[in-house]
C-alpha cells in the first residue's frame, strides 16, 4: 500500500529545492538529501556511521594528528569538535560488554536529527561543521574504537572509505617517522561540476530514456511485509558473518557463472524476497556510487545514488541463470548510474512518496574492511548506512574469504524478530543455492517460489 505521510505536492517541492541546491554548488546527491532533510527536519535516518576496531599499542597523539591532517585535506568535512584539540575520548571498558556499550552510545548519536542551522551552510563552503564527527572509545587495554559518524549531506559510504584509508596511511607514516605522501583527494567541486555538466546533457537524456523504458510498466515493489511505510529514524538490525568455508562455496558458485560475490548476494535477495512475497519478480533498490566522471573517484563527499534492479524468479530457473541475469542488470545499472533515483522515483512511483526508489534495498559494499594502522589491524564495522524503507541486505567481503551480511528492517513494518528470521532464511537459501547452482531454484530454497 502506498505511503500516505507525504502531501501530494511534496515531491514537486523537493524537486524544486534540489534544483536550487544544485545551482548553489552542492552535488546532485547533496541537493536531494538537503531537500528531503529540510522537508522533515526531525528525521534522523540520513545519519550514518561506522567504527574501526584497533587492537594493539595505539599512539593516540599520532591518531589525533592523522585525523586532523586528513580533515585538513577535505576541509568541507571538518568538525568543530576536532578544532577544539583532538578526538573526543570515551571509556566503556568497565561495562559488561564494552564494545556493545560503545555502539549503543553511537547509536544514540545517530538517532538525533541534525540541528536545522547546520543545513544552511554559506554557498560554496560545503556542509556545515558537526554534520560529521569522530571520537575514540577505549574498550579495554590496548583496545580502541575509532568511531566516525556523519550525515549523508556531508559524505557517503564511498567517501568515508576514502577518509578511513587516508587516516590509516597518515597514521602509519607518522609512527614510522616519515612524512605522509601527497593527498589523494580531489575537491568537492569536482563532483559538483561533473553534476552540473551532466544536468541537461545528452547523456542524462539517454539515461532517462533507458530507465523510463525499462520500467515503463511501473512494476509495484515486492515486499515481504505486503505493505509500505515511511522509513524510520532507526532500523532493526541482525548481522551474520559467513566464515571462510561458506565464503569459498559462495565464490565457487560465482565462478561457475563468471560473476562476483555481489551478484550472488543480489540474486539470493531476489530469491528470498520473491519467495516470501509470493511473486514472480523482485524489484529491488540498489546503491550505486554514481562516480563515473574524471576525478570523481577521489572526492570524499556525497554522490551516492539508489536505482532499481528487476529480476524475474521462476521456480524452474537455476541459480546460475539468475546469477547471469543479475550480472546483466548490474552492468546496465552501472552504465546508467548517474540518473538520479529520486527523480525516477517521483516519475514512476509517486504513490510511494516519491523520495526514493521503493522496496527492499541491496547495499553491495566493495570497500576495504581491514586497514593497516602502522602494524595494527583496523577492522571496519558499519553501524548504519542510511534510510531503509523496507528491508535492507548489506554485504561486504572480509579478509580471509568471509562475508559480513547486515540485515536491516524498518520497525514500522517488521517486528523485532524479523531481521534474524529473514537472515536465517536468506543464509539457508544462500548455502543451498551455492551448493547446487545448476539445480532449479524451487527445489533448493528454504521457502518455495510462487508458480
Amino acid at each position: 500500500m502506498p505511503r500516505t505521510d507525504t502531501p501530494g505536492d511534496a515531491a514537486a517541492q523537493a524537486a524544486k529545492a534540489a534544483t536550487a541546491a544544485t545551482a548553489a554548488g552542492l552535488t546532485a546527491a547533496q541537493a536531494h538529501i538537503l531537500a528531503a532533510q529540510s522537508a522533515d527536519p526531525s528525521y534522523a535516518g540520513h545519519n550514518v556511521g561506522q567504527y574501526i576496531e584497533l587492537i594493539g599499542r595505539l599512539d593516540t597523539a599520532a591518531l589525533d594528528e592523522a585525523v586532523r591532517r586528513t580533515l585538513d585535506e577535505a576541509p568541507w568535512l571538518r568538525s568543530r569538535l576536532m578544532a577544539r584539540g583532538g578526538l573526543p575520548r570515551l571509556d566503556t571498558s568497565a561495562a559488561a560488554d564494552p564494545v556493545g556499550a560503545a555502539v549503543e552510545l553511537v547509536r544514540g548519536q545517530l538517532a538525533c536529527p541534525p540541528r536545522p542551522e547546520l543545513l544552511n551552510a554559506p554557498a560554496g563552503s560545503g556542509p556545515a561543521p558537526d554534520l560529521t564527527g569522530a571520537l575514540l572509545v577505549t574498550v579495554g587495554p590496548e583496545h580502541h574504537l575509532l568511531v566516525q559518524y556523519f550525515h549523508l549531506l556531508a559524505v557517503d559510504g564511498y567517501g568515508v572509505a576514502l577518509i578511513g584509508r587516508r587516516i590509516a596511511e597518515v597514521y602509519t607514516a607518522l609512527v614510522e617517522g616519515r612524512p605522509p605522501g601527497p593527498t589523494p583527494f580531489a575537491p568537492v567541486s569536482v563532483l559538483a561540476d561533473a553534476d552540473r555538466a551532466y544536468s541537461g546533457s545528452a547523456a542524462q537524456a539517454a539515461d532517462r530514456r533507458y530507465w523510463t523504458g525499462r520500467y515503463a510498466d511501473r512494476p509495484a515493489p515486492v515486499s515481504p511485509a505486503g505493505r509500505a511505510a515511511p522509513a524510520q529514524d532507526t532500523v532493526r538490525r541482525h548481522t551474520v558473518r559467513l566464515g571462510a568455508s561458506d565464503g569459498a562455496a559462495l565464490r565457487a558458485a560465482a565462478r561457475s557463472a563468471r560473476v562476483t560475490w555481489a551478484e550472488v548476494v543480489l540474486a539470493t535477495t531476489a530469491v528470498r524476497v520473491s519467495a516470501q512475497a509470493g511473486a514472480r519478480e523482485a524489484v529491488l533498490a540498489v546503491y550505486a556510487s554514481a562516480r563515473t566522471a574524471p576525478g570523481t573517484l577521489r572526492v570524499p563527499a556525497t554522490a551516492v545514488n539508489v536505482l532499481p534492479v528487476r529480476l524475474p524468479v521462476r521456480g524452474a530457473d537455476t541459480f546460475r541463470s539468475l546469477l547471469r541475469a543479475a550480472a546483466g542488470e548490474l552492468a546496465l545499472l552501472r552504465r546508467h548510474q548517474r540518473f538520479r533515483g529520486e527523480e525516477l522515483a517521483r516519475e514512476l512511483w509517486p504513490a510511494y512518496g516519491g523520495g526514493r526508489v521503493p522496496g527492499p534495498l541491496v547495499n553491495l559494499r566493495p570497500f576495504e574492511t581491514e586497514l593497516d594502522f602502522g602494524g595494527i589491524r583496523g577492522r571496519v564495522v558499519s553501524l548504519a548506512s542510511g534510510p531503509v524503507d523496507d528491508l535492507s541486505v548489506s554485504a561486504a567481503a572480509e579478509p580471509g574469504g568471509g562475508l559480513r551480511l547486515d540485515f536491516d528492517a524498518n520497525p514500522a513494518l517488521y517486528d523485532e524478530a524479523e531481521p534474524a528470521r529473514f537472515a536465517r532464511l536468506f543464509t539457508a537459501d544462500l548455502a543451498a543455492l551455492c551448493r547446487a547452482p545448476g539445480v532449479p531454484v524451487a527445489s533448493l530454497q528454504a521457502s518455495p517460489v510462487h508458480h
